[in-house]
C-alpha cells in the first residue's frame, strides 16, 4: 500500500493538490475578494477526507500507468457534504534515483469543479510519493 506525505495546505490542493492554503489567507488575500473560493470542493475538505484521498494519490501514483484514471470520494469520512475526485497520474519521468509523475485531480463537491496538477516524485520504487514545486524535480 503506498502513501503520500501531504502538509494541510498541499492536501488542501489536492485537496489537496494536494499546494493550495485555503485556509491560512493572509489579511492581504482577504482584501483581495476572494469569495469564490467558499463554493470550491477544496473549502469543503476536511481532515479525514484529506488523509483518504491522499492514501488515495498515492496508491494512483504508484499503481496507474499513465492517464488510468481512479475515482475516489469521501464517503465514510464522517463528511456531510459528498466529494467525489478522479486521480489521474500522467508524464512518468524515471531515472536512476527517482520516479517523477504529475497528478491531474478533478475534485467536485456541490455542483462545483476544480482541476489540479500536482507534480510528485519519489526515490526508489517503494520511497514515499512527495509533492514537488513546479520545476523542481
Amino acid at each position: 500500500m503506498s502513501h503520500i506525505r501531504l502538509s494541510r495546505a498541499r492536501s488542501l490542493a489536492l485537496g489537496t493538490a494536494l499546494a493550495i492554503g485555503a485556509g491560512a489567507f493572509t489579511p492581504a488575500f482577504a482584501a483581495s475578494n476572494l469569495a469564490f473560493m467558499d463554493n470550491s470542493p477544496l473549502a469543503f475538505m476536511r481532515k479525514a477526507d484529506n488523509a483518504s484521498i491522499a492514501k488515495a494519490a498515492g496508491a494512483a501514483l504508484s499503481d496507474q500507468q499513465d492517464n488510468e484514471t481512479v475515482e475516489w470520494s469521501n464517503k465514510g469520512t464522517g463528511n456531510p457534504t459528498a466529494i467525489t475526485a478522479q486521480l489521474t497520474p500522467t508524464n512518468t519521468q524515471k531515472t536512476d534515483a527517482q520516479t517523477c509523475r504529475d497528478l491531474i485531480v478533478l475534485l467536485g463537491a456541490r455542483g462545483q469543479e476544480v482541476t489540479l496538477r500536482l507534480a510528485a516524485c519519489r526515490k526508489g520504487e517503494n520511497g514515499r510519493w512527495e509533492l514537488q514545486k513546479r520545476g523542481s524535480k
